[in-house]
């Protein structure tokens, strides 16, 4: 048997695996939005886009937090109800929490966004009204 160790050139540092073209990630440029874009932009900045979307997605999840919530709730008198009273009871508990938690989802979706959105709107106008008066009022007296 020969020796394969003696075979092989040995040498001290082992040189690093060449990436090929295939593995390595390009930098893509930046491009620039399109018109489209930028009317989507502007659309969702509105206050009152942002109050009304805000509002009926957590009436959504407020009917389905409802719909989970109503079918845990057990009545009282649970041993006295009949099969098909149980059941008529229940899917009317579930229809009135749901309504409800949808209420009071969406008009605190609608207030909160609502509030947010005029803040962030109004604050840098005075911001910005109050840096400008600054400088006069230093220079006039």
């Amino acid at each position: 048997m020969a020796d394969s160790s003696a075979a092989e050139p040995t040498t001290g540092a082992s040189s690093p695996p060449v990436a090929s073209d295939e593995n390595s990630t390009q930098i893509q440029p930046i491009r620039m939005p399109t018109i489209e874009e930028i009317r989507a932009q502007e659309v969702w900045n509105n206050c009152a886009v942002r109050a009304v979307t805000s509002g009926v997605m957590g009436g959504g999840l407020g009917l389905m937090m409802g719909l989970f919530l109503g079918a845990l709730d057990n009545p009282i008198t649970h041993d006295t109800m009949t099969a098909r009273q149980q059941f008529v009871f229940t899917a009317k508990q579930m229809g009135q929490r749901s309504w409800n938690s949808c209420k009071t989802f969406a008009v605190m979706g609608l207030v909160f966004s609502a509030a947010e959105c005029i803040v962030e709107k109004v604050i840098p106008c005075l911001l910005t009204k109050k840096n400008k008066e600054i400088p006069l009022l230093t220079h006039v007296s």
